[in-house]
């Protein structure tokens, strides 16, 4: 048994130190500065219908601020799309997926500190707002949201990325009758601040 263990408690040093090694490689296409801030448009897709209302791929935006570690970075912020519409015959009926969420990213490889591709994990708390434009019409579900994706961010200048990704997420917007996902694109500038 203490061989064993021996061998296990080795393992999960190399591990461990394997971890660190991995988050102190400096990705030169990932932000060089510890702060930076992204803008993104982005194409929302439900993957069913709520309700009455008819999935609708829309543009949407987000903001998020990220702290990057070499390889490692996470973010925190907020996106907002109109996800569903209605048809004519129920009225002018939309409902707008608003969430906060937190980003962990670990860049994959760097390709001549030009590109650096990424995967990616989202976890959040939102609310899917429905409402006609009169407001006779108007409720609100809230949901934690989780998933994840990949991407590329392209470094154009010094202090400015483009990162372009796509994302799935999953939340339970359906009043406990099950959850649905959502297909997210996106393309974003980020900027490195200091």
């Amino acid at each position: 048994m203490r061989l064993k263990a021996g061998k296990a408690g080795r393992a999960g040093g190399a591990l461990m130190a394997l971890g660190c090694l991995l988050l102190s490689v400096p990705a030169a296409a990932q932000s060089r500065e510890l702060v930076s801030l992204q803008v993104s448009g982005e194409v929302v897709f439900p993957t069913e219908d709520y309700g009455v209302l008819a999935k609708s791929a829309t543009l949407g935006w987000e903001a998020q601020a990220r702290l990057t570690f070499g390889r490692f970075s996470v973010g925190a912020g907020y996106q907002r799309s109109t996800v569903f519409k209605s048809d004519a015959s129920v009225g002018d009926i939309t409902a707008t997926l608003s969430v906060g969420f937190v980003e962990p990213r670990y860049v994959i490889g760097v390709f001549g500190n030009v590109a650096a591709p990424y995967v990616a994990a989202r976890l959040g708390y939102g609310s899917l707002l429905i409402r006609s434009p009169s407001d006779l019409v108007r409720s609100t579900e809230d949901s934690f949201i989780y998933g994840g994706g990949a991407g590329v961010i392209f470094q154009v200048a010094k202090r400015v990325g483009i990162d372009v990704g796509a994302q799935y997420f999953v939340a339970d917007f359906t009043g406990g009758q099950g959850s649905a996902g959502y297909f997210l694109t996106r393309l974003g500038v980020s900027v490195g601040l200091f």
